[in-house]
C-alpha cells in the first residue's frame, strides 16, 4: 500500500522531536557546567572585541574557533550521547520493533527491504548515517582530537552542510519520486509503506 509522504514526513517529524527533545536535557544539564558556561562567556568578550573592532577578523577566528573547539572537547559527553541515541532509537528500536519508531508506529508506517527480507541491522545503520547523522557525528567526535581548532571548525562546518544537503535530498526524492524513496533508502535497500 502507497505511503502519503506527509505522513511519512509527520513520522519522522514526532521521532525528531522525541530525539531533540531528548538530547535538550543532556545539553541543558551540561550548560551549567562552570567551564563551559566561562567559555561562552569568553565567546562574548571576543565577539565583542571584533564588533568593536578591538581585534582584527583573523585574531577573532583564530579565538573564536579556539574557544569553540575547547567547548566541544568539554561536551563530548554530548557527542557520544548523541551517537548512542541515534543507534537506539533508529537502528535497533526498529530492528527489534519490525521497522518501526515511536513515530511510524504511531501513524501505522513501517521500514521494510525491497528484497521483502528482514531488514538488517545494517541497512538500518546505512539509513542513518545518511539521514540522521550518525556519520557526521562520529566523525565530529574524532575529528575532535585529532584536528587543530581551526580546521575543526572548518571540517565540522563541510559536515553540517553535506549533512543538510543529504537530509534535503532525501526530502525532496520522497515529495517527488514515484516510489517515494529518499537517498537513504536507495541506498540501504528499503522503503517505508503502510503497516497492514
Amino acid at each position: 500500500m502507497k505511503v502519503k509522504t506527509t505522513k511519512r514526513i509527520l513520522a519522522y517529524f514526532i521521532d525528531v522531536m522525541i530525539i531533540l527533545f531528548t538530547i535538550g536535557i543532556i545539553i541543558n544539564v551540561k550548560e551549567k557546567d562552570k567551564m563551559v558556561m566561562q567559555l561562552r562567556s569568553d565567546i562574548q568578550i571576543v565577539n565583542e572585541l571584533y564588533a568593536n573592532g578591538e581585534i582584527k577578523f583573523q585574531e577573532y577566528f583564530d579565538r573564536w574557533t579556539t574557544i569553540n573547539h575547547q567547548i566541544d572537547q568539554e561536551c563530548v559527553i554530548y557527542f557520544i550521547f548523541n551517537i548512542i541515541l541515534i543507534f537506539v532509537y533508529f537502528v535497533l528500536l526498529p530492528y527489534v520493533w519490525n521497522g518501526q519508531t515511536f513515530g511510524k508506529k504511531l501513524l501505522k508506517l513501517q521500514v521494510v527491504s525491497v528484497n521483502d527480507e528482514k531488514v538488517t541491522i545494517v541497512q538500518y545503520l546505512i539509513r542513518n548515517m545518511l539521514l540522521n547523522g550518525l556519520a557526521q557525528v562520529i566523525l565530529l567526535l574524532l575529528s575532535l582530537y585529532l584536528l587543530p581548532s581551526s580546521m575543526y571548525f572548518i571540517f565540522s562546518s563541510i559536515l553540517t552542510f553535506i549533512q543538510l544537503t543529504l537530509v534535503i535530498i532525501s526530502v525532496f526524492m520522497v515529495l517527488y519520486r514515484k516510489d517515494k524513496r529518499g537517498l537513504h533508502d536507495i541506498f540501504s535497500g528499503t522503503k517505508v509503506c503502510v503497516v497492514s
